[in-house]
């Protein structure tokens, strides 16, 4: 662990030492949770057109032959069985066809688009940090659990908090910067101070993992539970704003077994912070947006997987919402270069979630967007 790495771990426990389950008017009115699947989610696969002809032409040994149905021509993923019934509750949307345009098939190019929410040119801020300028939140008002730190949350003057979820596993690692850290000299600068904040921040961590231990029939005993684990931590102390982000979704050899396990990782995940945040009489206060770079080209290819493609699916998730299906059934009869064209574009969902979060879109995206009305 370097010095870098240590002063993020540092501030990381020193928000979470403040972050305390809220109590009434101390609450956040409204919360979200954005959820990266970073690497392209194979959003025909997770999602399943399972009564367009062209789907088992286009993946004649990809297709998903056992979805479980949600609407009268789509499916979910077998794997997304602990959300099964969700959508008829009143608390799942999807979005279908959802892109840019002018698309680019990079992960780089297309991160920083849907991160920064320009498409055009480069652009040094994101949607989330810009948001967060505009009502003056303070560098606690937004934390992020990953490894690299998204544009989504930089700032035009500021970023906001990192807990990466490696250092914070580390515990003998971690304990061997302590105690060098204890073993300087009381005369340097500030240095009972830090040992003071880290000592607090030590306790809090324990404090957490007990927390943690006492609800392990909630969270499943996975790396994506562990981490979902330590976001229902925050969102249940108030945190405004939680970025996470899970990685191996670049699904182009082996597809099927992979996207299996990611699929139930997510899904079982999310079930438990669900039922983590309805403990907290939070679900209806908490949008939950579940979003991938790009979705996979429609036609698999030659190795058991899926490439790179353009418009894909997204998922939103709260106790009650505007719940179905969205942004038009994928066009496999009219693919655009062999991919599916856009309906929707992203910024009209950031649009509706910043106006249901009380900004003026408009001002943090530099245009007007139609929502889509999902939202209430």
């Amino acid at each position: 662990m370097d010095r870098r790495q240590f002063l993020a771990w540092l501030a990381g426990m020193a928000t979470v030492l403040a972050v305390t389950p809220a109590q009434g008017s101390q609450r956040a009115p409204r919360q979200l949770l954005v959820i990266d699947l970073v690497g392209g989610n194979d959003s025909l696969n997770t999602f399943i057109p399972y009564r367009d002809p062209n789907y088992g032409r286009l993946r004649p040994t990809l297709g998903i032959n056992d979805g479980i149905a949600i609407t009268e021509g789509l499916a979910l993923h077998p794997a997304l069985a602990p959300w099964q019934g969700w959508m008829e509750q009143g608390s799942l949307a999807i979005v279908q066809n959802v892109h840019y345009p002018q698309p680019s098939l990079s992960h780089f190019r297309s991160r920083d688009v849907w991160q920064s929410g320009e498409p055009v040119g480069t652009v040094s801020s994101g949607w989330l940090g810009r948001y967060l300028e505009s009502i003056q939140a303070p560098t606690q008002g937004a934390v992020f659990l990953g490894a690299e730190y998204p544009l989504a949350l930089m700032g035009q003057q500021h970023h906001y908090l990192h807990l990466a979820p490696h250092l914070l596993n580390q515990g003998s690692l971690r304990d061997q910067v302590l105690q060098q850290l204890y073993a300087q000299r009381q005369d340097l600068p500030l240095a009972e101070e830090v040992r003071q904040t880290v000592m607090a921040s030590q306790m809090a961590l324990r404090q957490i993992r007990q927390e943690l231990g006492r609800r392990e029939s909630i969270y499943p005993k996975s790396g994506v539970g562990t981490q979902l684990g330590w976001v229902g931590r925050l969102l249940r102390g108030g945190v405004p704003i939680v970025y996470v982000s899970f990685g191996g979704w670049d699904t182009h050899t082996r597809q099927r077994e992979r996207h299996q396990s990611l699929l139930a990782n997510l899904a079982e995940g999310v079930a438990a912070l669900r039922t983590d945040l309805e403990q907290a009489g939070l679900s209806q206060q908490v949008t939950i947006l579940i979003y991938s770079e790009f979705g996979r080209r429609p036609a698999e290819n030659g190795n058991q997987g899926t490439d790179h493609g353009t418009a894909g699916a997204l998922a939103l998730i709260r106790g009650s919402l505007r719940a179905g299906v969205y942004g038009g059934e994928p066009a496999l009869d009219s693919l655009q270069q062999g991919n599916l064209p856009m309906q929707v574009d992203f910024r009209q969902v950031y649009s509706e979630i910043l106006t249901w979060l009380g900004a003026d879109p408009e001002q943090i995206l530099g245009s007007r967007f139609q929502p889509l009305g999902i939202l209430i």
